[in-house]
């Protein structure tokens, strides 16, 4: 081989590297926000968007602060849908599964099931279950019910049976391929100290006779409890659902702060799936994260989460480069900024069609 051809395969190898001119890529997805699915238009105007950009995969709220973006007999409908007019025979999930599954576009519902409101001022909708049910909300050591957020506290076995409710409407009425779950855990940990939950605390610490057991633990064992209750629900349904879980990156910070265990959840099977989404975005956080992630996880084709609006450009163009040196599944951001989705296509991220 002489050197100008030596030299010009070099050239297209580094532009390969540099520039992702390559064929191999990275899929994308795209976390919907809830003023997207106010109409037919927009929902349209959205799905445009992945055609164009070679997003393969939507991700959609459908219960946001304890409201329905779906038809729901269990929540009031969003007043998000409410406020901007939205037709009340109108179905955004329902639209956007059958035009996805036409278009080749996966549409993943997303659920956070605790999150009541972000506030003290709750809505005024009597079906609202700041309303109905003010007894389950989360509180401090203190007896307050704590309000940024409000949520719904995980131990406490009415909320338990209520979310399993919800979570069987869904999977019954829509049946959807995946079902992601956001927020699964405490907010922090002054979260978890409603009465009837500390009451079901006292009964597991006079039954654990193994180890000293404390609240921590307690925390924990019903995030736990309630997600295999949900894979029993699902296998007792024979609807062939999978679940995924959206979290931070940081495992430790997920346990400490929030009581979350996401590397036994996934590696159990509890979730098929997982978006990581790293907790601080620079390159050494992201290099670390993602490697510690391929290292632990049984399944290492993890999508990677991250949103470009909080990078200025310099930074999101390092951080990309990082991401395509690893084998991760994908990647999610929450933005449908055309410039945005025009930079990841030139990465090679965005599956061709």
């Amino acid at each position: 081989m002489n050197g100008a051809r030596k030299r010009g395969l070099l050239i297209v190898a580094m532009l390969c590297l540099t520039h992702t001119i390559c064929l191999a890529a990275y899929p994308l997805g795209v976390r919907a926000n809830r003023l997207d699915l106010i109409s037919e238009q927009s929902l349209d105007q959205l799905l445009g968007l992945c055609i164009q950009y070679r997003v393969d995969t939507v991700y959609i709220p459908i219960i946001s602060y304890m409201e329905a973006l779906y038809a729901s007999d269990l929540l009031p409908r969003s007043s998000v849908l409410i406020n901007n007019g939205t037709p009340d025979a109108f179905d955004p999930l329902r639209y956007l599964l059958e035009k996805g599954r036409h278009l080749g576009v996966a549409i993943i519902p997303i659920v956070d099931l605790f999150t009541v409101w972000p506030s003290r001022d709750f809505p005024a909708a009597k079906k609202h279950v700041s309303r109905q049910h003010p007894e389950w909300l989360s509180m401090d050591t203190m007896g307050r019910v704590l309000t940024t957020p409000a949520i719904l506290d995980p131990g406490t076995p009415e909320a338990q049976t209520f979310l399993i409710a919800l979570l069987k409407e869904i999977l019954i009425r829509y049946n959807p391929p995946v079902l992601a779950f956001e927020n699964f855990g405490y907010p922090s940990v002054v979260y978890g100290f409603n009465p009837y939950a500390i009451k079901e605390y006292e009964n597991a610490k006079n039954n654990a006779f193994a180890r000293p057991y404390t609240m921590d633990h307690f925390r924990a064992d019903t995030l736990t409890d309630l997600i295999v209750r949900f894979n029993a629900l699902r296998d007792s349904l024979g609807v062939p659902t999978r679940y995924m879980l959206i979290t931070e990156t940081d495992p430790e910070r997920g346990r400490r702060e929030h009581f979350q265990d996401w590397l036994l959840w996934l590696n159990s099977g509890y979730f098929g799936d997982a978006s990581l989404w790293y907790w601080f975005l620079d390159v050494k956080t992201v290099r670390y994260d993602t490697l510690h992630a391929i290292d632990k996880l049984a399944n290492d084709r993890f999508i990677v989460g991250i949103s470009p609006s909080s990078l200025v450009p310099a930074q999101f163009d390092l951080v990309l480069r990082e991401i395509t040196t690893h084998p991760v599944g994908g990647i999610m951001i929450d933005t449908f900024s055309v410039d945005t989705l025009s930079l990841l296509n030139q990465y090679g991220i965005g599956l061709p069609r």
